[in-house]
C-alpha cells in the first residue's frame, strides 16, 4: 500500500481496496470510517509525492453524491480540505466514505517516480514479455531517471538510473550504450527478428548491475535479458505479445520459446549474455555467431531454451580457436598466391619490355645491314667507277626506312594492347581474393599496388626509350645515306 500513511492521518477505520501503479500514473483506494483528522501528519504524508508529479484526494462519501477534494499541496487548500472534512464530521459523526488518491506522474529532467516498486512490476508483468518490453520502451522514451523511496542504493541498465528518490538532486548521464545502433545493425545482417523494428533493443538494455535489491523486477529484467541475447544468437526469432519464439540452426535445429513466467532467470541469461558479447566484439560477427549456432544447438536440451549445459562458452572458445587457426592457414596460402602473382606481374613486364627491344633490334638490324653491304658491295665491285647509292639502290633504302617505321608503329600498337591486358588480367586477379580477404588487407599484402605500378610504369618508360633510340636511328641512318647520295660526285660515263 502506497498512501497507507496518508489516510490514517484522516481515520482511525481504513480498508484497503485497491492499488495500482503505471509509468504514468499510481491510484489507490480506501474504504474508511471513523474519521479523525491529523493536520500535522496529512502534511508529511503529502511530502512523500514528488513535486513534479500533480495529485488528487477525493473524499466519495457513503449514500451521497457530494464528495470533497484536494489537488494542491499549499497550506490554505489543505486547510480548506480538513475544515471540510471536520464539518462533515461535525454533522454525521459515523460518517463513511471511499477516499482515492491519484497520482499523476510527471518527467520534467527525465526523470520518473515509482511509489510501488512491486506494483510497477505487476504493471510492466502483465501481458507478457513483449508488452513488458513495449511499456519499458514507452517509459525510456521520455526518461532516463528512475526515482523511487524503495531503492537504497544506485544501479544502472542500459535503459535507465535506478536511484534513490533521496538523490533528486544528483546528476545523473543518460546511460545508453553509444554503439547500440552499430549492434542493432549488425544483429540485422546476422539475424532474422521479425519485429526488430518495433523492439529497438539490446540485451545490455536489461542488464542490471549490481545486482537490484527488488527480486521481482530482477528477474524481470534477467528474463529479458535472457530473451533479448538470444534474440541476437539465434537464426530466427519472432515476439508476440506472450512467447517469443527462436530458432538456432547449428548441428541440429533447435525451436523453443521464453515466456514471462516468473522464472529465476539470472544465471541461464547470464550464460546467454556472455556468449552474445564474446560475438559482438571483435573479430568477424558472422563466423563467430555460426560458431555458437552450432554448440548452442548440441548444448540445449531438447527444444527447452532455458535448459543449457554447462561448458557452452569454454567450447564455443575452444571451436573458434580451431577455426581461426584453420583460417590462419588460408590466410597464408592466400597471402603467398598474392606473392607469388605479383612476382608473375613483374616478369610479364621484363618480357614485354623485351619484346619491343627485340622489334627494335631486328628492324634497325635490317636497315644497318643494307647500309653497310651496299657499301662493302659497292667498294669491292670492279665497276667502282658507279656512284657509291644510285637512284635505284636509294629507293630500295627508302623502302627499308618505311618498312622499319611500319614494324614500329605495330611493335608500338602491340605493346598497349599487351600492357592493357596486364592490367585487366591484375584487376582480375584482385578481385577473386574479395571473399577471402578484407580490401584493407587485401591492399596491405599488394602494398595498394605499389609494385604494380612500379610495374606499368616501367613498361612505359621503356616503351616510350625505344621509340625515341628507333626513330633516332632511322633518323641517322637517313640522314648518314642521304648525304652521301647528294654529295656524291656525278660521273660520266666513258666513252668508247
Amino acid at each position: 500500500m502506497i498512501f497507507k500513511s496518508l489516510i490514517e492521518s484522516l481515520a482511525k477505520s481504513v480498508i484497503h481496496i485497491s492499488s495500482e501503479e503505471t509509468n504514468s500514473t499510481a491510484v489507490e483506494k480506501y474504504r474508511v470510517g471513523e474519521l479523525e483528522i491529523d493536520r500535522e501528519s496529512f502534511n508529511r504524508s503529502l511530502s512523500c509525492i514528488r513535486d513534479r508529479d500533480s495529485f488528487s484526494v477525493s473524499f466519495e462519501y457513503t449514500g451521497s453524491d457530494q464528495a470533497d477534494s484536494l489537488s494542491r499541496r499549499d497550506s490554505s487548500s489543505v486547510s480548506s480540505f480538513c475544515d471540510r472534512l471536520r464539518l462533515q464530521l461535525h454533522e454525521d459523526p459515523d460518517v463513511e466514505g471511499v477516499i482515492t488518491v491519484k497520482i499523476t506522474k510527471g518527467f520534467s529532467g527525465r526523470t520518473c517516480s515509482i511509489y510501488s516498486l512491486s506494483l510497477i512490476e505487476q504493471y510492466w508483468r502483465a501481458g507478457g514479455i513483449a508488452s513488458a518490453a513495449a511499456k519499458l520502451w514507452s517509459l525510456a522514451e521520455k526518461v532516463f531517471i528512475v526515482e523511487s523511496s524503495e531503492v537504497q542504493g544506485t544501479y544502472n541498465t542500459g535503459l535507465f538510473v535506478i536511484r534513490s528518490s533521496a538523490q533528486e538532486n544528483t546528476i545523473a548521464t543518460n546511460p545508453e550504450i553509444t554503439n547500440k545502433e552499430n549492434l542493432l545493425s549488425a544483429r540485422n545482417k546476422c539475424c532474422l527478428f521479425y519485429e526488430g523494428k518495433s523492439y529497438p533493443f539490446i540485451p545490455q538494455d536489461f542488464n542490471i548491475s549490481p545486482v537490484f535489491e527488488h527480486a521481482g523486477i530482477a528477474d524481470l529484467f534477467n528474463t529479458l535479458k535472457l530473451a533479448f541475447s538470444i534474440i541476437f544468437l539465434a537464426d530466427i526469432t519472432s515476439l508476440d505479445n506472450k512467447v517469443l519464439t527462436a530458432t538456432i540452426k547449428g548441428y541440429r535445429h533447435v525451436t523453443g520459446v521464453i515466456r514471462l513466467d516468473g522464472s529465476k532467470d539470472a544465471e541461464i541469461a547470464a550464460a546467454y549474455y556472455e556468449i552474445y558479447q564474446w560475438a559482438y566484439v571483435d573479430g568477424s560477427i558472422t563466423d563467430k555467431l555460426g560458431i555458437a549456432r552450432n554448440l548452442l544447438s548440441i548444448h540445449v536440451d531438447g527444444n527447452e531454451l532455458r535448459s543449457l549445459q554447462d561448458g557452452s562458452m569454454p567450447a564455443i572458445i575452444s571451436n573458434y580457436s580451431i577455426y581461426l587457426k584453420d583460417s590462419v592457414k588460408q590466410y597464408i596460402e592466400v597471402k603467398n598466391k598474392l606473392s607469388d602473382q605479383i612476382q608473375k606481374q613483374s616478369e610479364k613486364a621484363s618480357e614485354m619490355v623485351k619484346s619491343i627491344g627485340s622489334y627494335l633490334r631486328a628492324s634497325i638490324f635490317s636497315v644497318y645491314s643494307f647500309v653497310i653491304t651496299t657499301f662493302i658491295i659497292r667498294s669491292m665491285s670492279k665497276a667502282s667507277a658507279g656512284a657509291l647509292f644510285g637512284d635505284g639502290i636509294y629507293l630500295v633504302f627508302i623502302m627499308f626506312i618505311f618498312i622499319s617505321v611500319g614494324t614500329l608503329v605495330y611493335a608500338y600498337k602491340e605493346a598497349e594492347a599487351e600492357l592493357g591486358r596486364f592490367e585487366s588480367i591484375y584487376d582480375a586477379f584482385k578481385s577473386r581474393f574479395d571473399d577471402l580477404l578484407s580490401k584493407s588487407d587485401r591492399d596491405r599484402i599488394l602494398q595498394n599496388d605499389k609494385e604494380y605500378k612500379r610495374d606499368v610504369e616501367y613498361v612505359k618508360q621503356s616503351r616510350k626509350r625505344a621509340v625515341y633510340l628507333w626513330l633516332s636511328c632511322l633518323l641517322v641512318v637517313f640522314i648518314f645515306v642521304t648525304i652521301i647520295k647528294l654529295t656524291q660526285p656525278e660521273l660520266v660515263p666513258p666513252v668508247s
